[in-house]
């Protein structure tokens, strides 16, 4: 191989590299700023730490996000919507979302149908018993 396209492969290579680093790097920045959209809040909250989030289907908006955050900071995940709060049981992996981040035993759930889904949808939030883990499950039909 001429040492021309040693160097272009290895440009090639690095340009990848670097782009999905980028991106990547966008994306965790942005996160909390998706969770804050999610539950219909002006800001995320100073502590909030997004472990990771995956989107789903394309003709719905789905969007799924674990997250770490002070539990005395745990009611301003609240305050877009209004929630009816169940006692729930299962682990962040049996209660039927996405398995994200690490795995928690679920104590509550907190649910909204906000209106403005025109189409339905809802607003969950899985939560452990100290409200420090949450998964946020947004669904718009």
């Amino acid at each position: 191989m001429k040492l021309r396209t040693k160097y272009l492969l290895i440009g090639t290579v690095l340009f990848i590299v670097v782009a999905f680093g980028t991106i990547s790097i966008i994306d965790t920045y942005q996160n909390p700023t998706r969770v804050a959209y999610m539950l219909n809040i002006p800001a995320p909250p100073k502590s909030i730490h997004v472990i990771e989030c995956e989107t789903g289907n394309i003709t719905d908006v789905i969007i799924t996000c674990a997250i770490e955050i002070d539990p005395s900071e745990f009611p301003l995940l609240l305050a877009g919507h209004t929630y009816t709060e169940h006692q729930d049981s299962g682990t962040s992996y049996t209660v039927g979302i996405p398995k994200l981040g690490p795995e928690f035993p679920v104590s509550k759930l907190y649910i909204s149908y906000p209106t403005e889904f025109k189409n339905g949808g809802t607003v969950r939030i899985f939560t452990d018993r100290e409200k420090k883990r949450a998964v946020v499950d947004l669904y718009i039909e």
